[in-house]
């Protein structure tokens, strides 16, 4: 699955950021900066069954 990140927002300002694609805690790092320029300090974080998957990304770079 492709890396990717969305961003809605509602008509009353309510911003939500997802990321698909990510394991681990990689998506938090990836929507990091988006959620400190869009929101600030998040009301809210629910976590995706893929946040709890080992991070595959650090393995990835390591064989190379």
């Amino acid at each position: 699955m492709a890396k990717r990140i969305e961003i809605t927002i509602d008509e009353d300002g309510e911003t939500i950021i997802e990321a698909f694609g990510y394991t681990g805690g990689a998506c938090v790092k990836a929507t990091a900066p988006l959620t400190k320029a869009l929101i600030g300090t998040p009301t809210e974080s629910v976590k995706k069954p893929e946040f709890y998957r080992p991070d595959n990304t650090q393995k990835q770079q390591e064989k190379h």
